[in-house]
């Protein structure tokens, strides 16, 4: 079990990586422990994925409520364990297998940023400050924001050069889509 200091130091690395701090890395735990138990942040950033999928499905009232929890849960876990997966053969490919578990220690870790970016997204939208073209805006930087964020967290923590940081994010970004899609079918 994950105590919640470590919860706590892990998060505050991860935030150091969002401004641009390299020694937030030293904050995170890469042992194997560490690597398993970042995937706690999982739990940690349930409450605010629940408010977003509340919010996006707010207009499927006929699909049914066990059918969205379903899937979205489905849909959760395998945006949380498909990428790791598949960073495991990426790492060895780009010979960097010494530096996976540092490199998913903090792409776990930064989903605690991910998320309060989104909720303050989220915030301005249900504030109704900005509305149409403004919030689109808003939504870009932070998708950008984030992007941008990913591709610190893979140089500082793969210590790879800004291309192939940008085209593991770009996988990334694709793959989630790509799940997030096969999920939003199901739903329709």
């Amino acid at each position: 079990m994950i105590a919640r200091h470590e919860v706590l130091l892990s998060l505050y690395g991860a935030w150091r990586l969002f401004l641009r701090d390299p020694r937030g890395i030293e904050w995170l735990d890469d042992s194997v422990e560490g690597y398993w138990k970042s995937f706690f942040c999982a739990v940690v950033v349930l409450p605010a994925f629940v408010i977003w999928i509340s919010m996006r499905n707010s207009g499927l009232e006929d699909v049914g409520f066990i059918r969205i929890v379903t899937v979205e849960g489905i849909e959760y876990v395998i945006q949380w364990v498909s990428w790791p997966l598949i960073m495991a053969y990426i790492a060895t490919a780009i010979g960097r297998d010494d530096k996976y578990i540092r490199y998913i220690v903090a792409f776990n870790w930064s989903a605690g940023v991910y998320v309060c970016i989104y909720l303050i997204v989220i915030g301005i939208k249900l504030t109704g400050i900005v509305s149409g073209g403004g919030l689109a805006l808003i939504g870009l930087v932070a998708v950008i924001a984030i992007l941008t964020y990913h591709w610190y967290v893979a140089r500082v923590a793969l210590e790879v050069s800004g291309g192939v940081a940008a085209a593991l994010v770009a996988g990334e970004f694709l793959l989630a889509h790509m799940i997030d899609a096969v999920g939003q079918n199901l739903l329709r």
